[in-house]
């Protein structure tokens, strides 16, 4: 046995191995968000605490994300805009032209020092749907655009209008 063999035998022997269930699930923190619990997997951690598992097909748990953030009602966060960034292989540069914002207010954003707009999140599900190339957001792509574009039909009022009551209060005239 080499170095490596025995160092790398010392480091598995100082693991315990663990299975992530419904009640202890295991914290998927290197994909870079915050709220992602993985069940059904093995891991490791070592005596260190370092944390070490065993994560199949990533690519279509990668995808499942994505496709999660793109089609929730809620809101996105800054770091859920930088996992669609880099899940479409954007640069930072390329990406800020698809939101219509600066490369400064994309990173303030991304780091979560500046809430992003209804807009910008709409045109970021959007660009993800469209560049994705995954056929199955075919139909969030559609739903998105389509609230894109009753919010511009959305009729803008010209002017408001208040009146006086008798009791010396204001109130608006719906009809004005």
């Amino acid at each position: 046995m080499d170095a490596k063999h025995v160092k790398e035998s010392c480091a598995t022997s100082r693991r315990k191995e663990y299975f992530a269930t419904i009640q202890k699930p295991f914290h998927f923190v290197d994909c870079g968000l915050d709220n992602v619990y993985l069940i059904g997997i093995k891991y490791f951690v070592d005596t260190d605490g370092h944390t070490v598992a065993e994560i199949p097909a990533l690519e279509q748990l990668m995808r499942l994300i994505a496709e999660d953030l793109v089609t929730s009602p809620r809101d996105l966060k800054g770091k859920e805009i930088k996992f669609l960034r880099k899940r479409l292989g954007k640069k930072a540069t390329e990406y800020c032209k698809y939101l219509g914002l600066g490369p400064e207010t994309l990173s303030r954003i991304e780091n979560e020092k500046q809430a992003i707009s209804l807009q910008s999140q709409k045109l970021a599900r959007l660009s993800y749907c469209l560049f994705s190339g995954e056929q199955n957001l075919v139909e969030c792509a559609r739903n998105t655009f389509q609230s894109i574009i009753n919010e511009i039909k959305k009729p803008k009022r010209q002017r408001i209008v208040l009146e006086m009551d008798r009791n010396q209060e204001w109130r608006e005239l719906k009809a004005a």
